[in-house]
């Protein structure tokens, strides 16, 4: 066996990859739109949870934490997703409401970064993602702690306790908060097998315009 090194560098990269067919002419104004696009053709392209992203938050001290969780929505101008408030990232987000959010899809060969604000959407907008969701994804909000889990059978037991409890409806724990982030700045990769890959940047002024360019692979 090889070094580490060696390991890696011998794992394939892009295999298979099609050729990169990138549109750099009749580019949108606004890029998020794109965004829900291009996660729906990474799903019609075979890409399992296509739409799960990673978030970085900052704490107070500056020191920056990284997540996978998964979309549940998007409009015109944000990004939709829900967490505890007083998770991780929910008490980060209220300290400082910078986000970074990343995409990867490497069915397809593309990611998407994300730079923007995050924010608390309010109570009612709040219960009606939690009625939406899938009556496990809904018990299982209500197994957060923000202490220490002294072994996962305790979680088992606390999961079927609270079936018991909800056989029906399931309510929505106070601090389940949906968020809305809003970019400032999006960057669509796309690669290319002869490594020149595609990329373009947006960023937003303080007006609310959008304008964007081409990087340098």
């Amino acid at each position: 066996m090889g070094s580490m090194r060696e390991e890696f560098r011998a794992l394939p990269v892009f295999a298979g990859l099609r050729q990169a067919v990138f549109e750099e002419r009749g580019l949108p104004e606004n890029p998020v739109p794109r965004i829900g696009e291009w996660i729906l053709a990474a799903a019609d392209a075979g890409q399992a949870e296509a739409h799960a992203m990673s978030i970085s938050t900052v704490s107070a001290e500056g020191v920056p934490s990284s997540r996978v969780l998964l979309v549940k929505d998007l409009d015109e101008h944000r990004l939709f997703f829900a967490t505890p408030s007083d998770s991780r990232k929910g008490a980060e987000i209220a300290a400082n409401p910078n986000v970074a959010l990343h995409f990867y899809w490497p069915a397809v060969g593309r990611q998407i970064r994300i730079v923007g604000t995050a924010a608390d959407q309010g109570r009612e907008a709040s219960e009606q993602d939690f009625a939406e969701r899938g009556r496990d994804s809904r018990l299982s909000a209500h197994l957060h702690r923000p202490e220490a889990l002294a072994g996962h059978a305790s979680a088992v037991d606390e999961f079927a306790r609270l079936e018991a409890r909800y056989p029906d409806e399931v309510p929505c724990p106070p601090t389940w908060t949906l968020y809305a982030a809003t970019p400032t700045e999006v960057e669509f990769w796309e690669a290319s097998a002869d490594r020149v890959h595609h990329r373009l940047a947006y960023r937003k002024d303080a007006t609310g315009f959008w304008s964007h360019e081409l990087l340098w692979p």
